[in-house]
C-alpha cells in the first residue's frame, strides 16, 4: 500500500509561516525559531520528495530562518561588527520577520474582506443611468428661475398670517378661595343649624371646581383639628354629620 502525502497550496513563504504559527497556536511576538524552521524545511522536504518545484521565495525563507536561528544561537560577535540596530541591548534577530509577518497577515485578512465585496457585488446589477432616459420628466423652463429668497419670503407671509389668525386664544382666571374664605362659611352655615350638618352638605354650598372642594375640605380639617367641630358616625354605614362643640366659641371663631 502506497504512503500518499498531501499538501496544502500556498501562496507563497509568509503564508506558510503563518499556517505554522497558527497550527501550532504560537504567539506571533515571540516564535520558537527551531521549532518552526524544522517544520519548514519539513515541509519542503515533503514537496521535494513529491519531485514538485519548489519556488525560490521559499528557499530564501528557508535560508533566512536558518539565519535567525544561527544568530539565537552563537555568541554574539563584539559591537564593531554589528549595526546600530544590533547593538541595542533589547535588540531581537527575529524583530524583522515578526514585522513582516504582521504585514502580511493584515494584507491578507484585508483581502478575505475584499473577496466577501466582490462575491457580493457580483449579485448586484446597476441601472444605467443615461440622462436622456429621465430628460422627458423634466421640462425646460425652470419655474424657479429668477426667484430670491425674499421671494419666497413675501409668498410665506399670508401663510403665516393666517395661521396666526387661526389660534385660538384661551385666558384662564384664577380663582379667588382661600382656607379662611371657606371656614367663615362653613361657620356661617353650622350657625344655622347647631344640630349639625351632612358631610355631604359641606360641598353643595361651593362651585363644582376641584379647588374649592380641596380648599372647603381643608377648612374642615382644620376646625377639627382646633376642636371647634367634631366629626361623629352613628353606624359604619349611616350618614357622618359634622357637629359645632361650643356654639360660643364658634361666635369667637367666625369673628376672628
Amino acid at each position: 500500500m502506497a504512503y500518499e502525502i498531501h499538501l496544502a497550496a500556498f501562496d507563497g513563504p509568509f503564508d506558510l509561516l503563518l499556517h505554522l504559527i497558527q497550527k501550532n497556536e504560537i504567539d506571533i511576538y515571540d516564535i520558537p525559531i527551531a521549532e518552526i524552521t524544522a517544520q519548514y524545511l519539513d515541509y519542503l522536504a515533503q514537496m521535494e520528495a513529491l519531485d514538485l518545484d519548489i519556488a525560490s521565495e521559499f528557499l530564501v525563507m528557508a535560508a533566512t530562518l536558518l539565519s535567525i536561528k544561527a544568530r539565537l544561537l552563537l555568541p554574539k560577535p563584539p559591537p564593531e561588527l554589528l549595526s546600530e540596530d544590533e547593538a541595542a541591548e533589547d535588540y531581537d534577530p527575529r524583530q524583522e520577520l515578526v514585522r513582516d509577518l504582521l504585514e502580511y497577515k493584515r494584507i491578507k485578512e484585508a483581502a478575505v474582506v475584499l473577496a466577501d465585496f466582490y462575491q457580493k457585488r457580483q449579485l448586484q446589477m446597476a441601472r444605467p443611468n443615461d440622462i436622456s432616459l429621465y430628460s422627458d420628466l423634466f421640462g425646460e423652463p425652470n419655474p424657479l428661475a429668477g426667484k430670491t429668497v425674499a421671494d419666497l419670503a413675501a409668498a410665506f407671509q399670508p401663510i403665516w398670517q393666517r395661521a396666526k389668525n387661526a389660534e385660538q386664544i384661551h385666558t384662564i382666571k384664577r380663582e379667588a378661595v382661600s382656607i379662611g374664605l371657606m371656614t367663615n362659611r362653613l361657620l356661617q352655615r353650622l350657625r344655622q343649624a347647631p344640630a349639625g350638618i351632612r358631610f355631604e352638605d359641606v360641598f353643595t354650598a361651593v362651585s363644582a371646581s376641584r379647588l374649592q372642594v380641596i380648599v372647603a375640605f381643608l377648612a374642615l380639617l382644620e376646625l377639627t383639628k382646633i376642636s371647634v367641630v367634631k366629626v361623629r358616625q352613628a353606624a359604619p354605614d349611616a350618614a357622618i354629620y359634622i357637629l359645632p362643640i361650643d356654639l360660643d366659641r364658634l361666635k369667637e371663631q367666625e369673628g376672628e
